[in-house]
C-alpha cells in the first residue's frame, strides 16, 4: 500500500472518531503539552475505540520508519502521551523492535518496585525513533525524551521522531517524520466548522 493510501485511511480515522476537536472564540482553548493553547486538540486516545482506525495509524508510522529505517535495525522509544506508549508496543511487537521504555517523573515517584523512570539496553549502538501521535511545538515532549535517552545511554546518539500530525513543520533539535499537518487537517474540516470556531482558529494563526 503506498503512502497516499495509508495518509488517508489515516485521516478518515481521524474524522470517523472524531479524534480532531475544534472550541470556538467564546471557550477557553486547550491547553497542549507544550504549554501553548489552542482551540485544535487531536485526541488520538479515540483511536483505540476503533481497531481499523488505530490500524490506520500504526500502518502510516510504520511506512514511515521502513522508509528512513530500510533493513537497518533500530530502537523504539514511547514518550508519555495518551497513546504513544500503546503505539510503541504495537509496533515493536509487528516489526520485532526493541524498545525503551519511559514514564514521567510523576508516574516514576508512584511506580512501586525499581522506579527507574527509562528502561533500556546501555550496549545498544542503534537509532531511536521516538514515536507519537502529534508534534505541538518545534522542540516539544519528543526533545525532553530524546535529550533523557542520550543522558541514560551515551551510544544512542541518533535520534528521530515519527509522530502522525505536526503543528510546526520547522525543524528543532531531532528530525520529525510525520504523516500530515494540522494546517491540512483544518483546511479538510473548515467547511463543517461553526463560524466561532473558524474564528478561534484565525485568531490563533494571526498570533503565529
Amino acid at each position: 500500500m503506498n503512502f497516499h493510501t495509508l495518509k488517508q485511511n489515516y485521516i478518515k480515522g481521524l474524522l470517523e472518531t472524531k479524534a480532531i476537536l475544534v472550541k470556538p472564540n467564546d471557550q477557553d482553548s486547550f491547553t497542549l503539552r507544550s504549554g501553548r493553547r489552542s482551540p485544535v486538540y487531536f485526541d488520538h486516545s479515540r483511536f483505540a475505540l476503533e481497531p481499523i482506525a488505530y490500524k490506520s495509524f500504526i500502518d502510516a508510522i510504520q511506512y514511515l520508519l521502513k522508509k528512513v529505517y530500510e533493513d537497518t535495525n533500530f530502537v523504539l522509544c514511547n514518550v508519555d502521551s495518551k497513546i504513544s506508549p500503546q503505539m510503541a508496543g504495537t509496533i515493536g511487537y509487528n516489526l520485532s523492535k526493541p524498545q525503551i521504555t519511559y514514564k514521567t517523573k510523576e508516574l516514576t515517584e508512584l511506580e512501586k518496585g525499581t522506579k527507574r523512570q527509562i528502561t533500556g539496553d546501555s550496549t545498544w549502538k542503534l537509532p531511536v525513533a521516538i514515536v507519537d501521535d502529534v508534534a505541538t511545538s518545534i522542540d516539544g515532549t519528543a526533545k525532553g525524551v530524546g535529550d533523557l535517552v542520550k543522558a541514560t545511554f551515551p551510544n544512542l546518539t541518533d535520534i528521530q521522531i515519527f509522530v502522525g500530525v505536526i503543528r510546526n513543520v520547522k525543524e528543532g533539535t531531532y528530525k520529525k517524520h510525520y504523516i500530515t499537518t494540522e494546517d491540512e487537517l483544518v483546511d479538510i474540516i473548515w467547511k463543517d466548522l461553526t463560524s466561532e470556531q473558524q474564528q478561534a482558529i484565525k485568531e490563533e494563526r494571526s498570533r503565529n
